[in-house]
């Protein structure tokens, strides 16, 4: 099942983190075959804006590159003022971007644990789960 999720670096993380607290959570909604539908599936980033993991895909598929990371792209998801009329077909983009992607690239999610304290001693401290998408920067 391929998932197109078309938006920012915040859309994506808020994706994720639904993601992992309600499909990844070992006994929450998995049914009687377990975590293995898991596998079954893709999530297809497609990016409005910066986006750090999309730079990454980037130079891993150079056809996701030529799609969405080129300058047109970046110029037109980075402006302040719509442009008086579209330079390109977005939907034709992302529509075959979808429809070519028989093959995708593993990205590992993992979660990372925050202790959060307060400034007096004497309040309990809280923890608090991130997923994040475990990508090498550099």
């Amino acid at each position: 099942l391929k998932v197109a999720a078309v938006g920012g670096a915040g859309y994506h993380g808020s994706l994720l983190r639904a993601f992992v607290r309600h499909l990844g959570t070992p006994g929450a909604h998995l049914g009687p075959r377990g975590p293995d539908w898991l596998g079954l599936l893709r999530f297809l980033i497609v990016p409005l804006g910066p986006h750090p993991v999309a730079q990454h895909l980037g130079t891993l598929d150079g056809r996701y590159g030529s799609a969405f990371l080129d300058p047109p792209w970046r110029e037109l998801f980075t402006r302040s003022e719509a442009p008086p009329s579209e330079p390109f077909s977005v939907a034709g983009r992302i529509l075959s971007f979808v429809a070519g992607a028989g093959v995708t690239l593993p990205l590992p999610v993992a979660e990372a644990m925050l202790t959060c304290s307060d400034k007096f001693p004497d309040e309990d401290s809280c923890q608090k789960f991130v997923p994040f998408v475990g990508v090498r920067a550099g």
